[in-house]
């Protein structure tokens, strides 16, 4: 009996959409009155403005990366004057560089080649 009530329910709404579109009228609402197409004012016509592009009161910058990962500075250790004293440091920094490259790839701690706390600078 439910299922009965639901058709009876859709041919009642089909029947009143049928009579509810028969009572409309076949012409357009222009012929009623009168007019043509042709007797409609045109569109409104407006002068297109080019955007003004402001300025900003905010300075944008990129923002900055947290964290900087700096593999040996490419700082020179300081010269002593004495040929082996320096070509020992220069190997040394060389060696602690090759290492720290290593350590990196490897995907390990940073490791300082210059005796510094990494994230410190040094002072001059």
């Amino acid at each position: 009996m439910k299922g009965f009530k639901g058709y009876v329910a859709i041919v009642g709404l089909a029947l009143c959409a049928a009579n509810a579109c028969a009572d409309l009228p076949q012409s357009s609402i222009l012929s009623r009155y009168g007019i043509t197409t042709d007797q409609l004012p045109g569109p409104v016509k407006t002068e297109t403005a080019e955007p003004v592009e402001e300025k900003s009161r905010f300075q944008i910058q990129p923002e900055q990366p947290f964290v900087t990962i700096r593999l040996g500075d490419g700082k020179q250790p300081q010269t002593t004057g004495n040929l082996s004293i320096d070509r020992m440091a220069q190997q040394d920094l060389e060696r602690c560089q090759r290492l720290q490259g290593e350590v990196a790839r490897r995907g390990g701690q940073y490791m300082s080649c210059d005796n510094s706390i990494p994230g410190m600078t040094l002072p001059e």
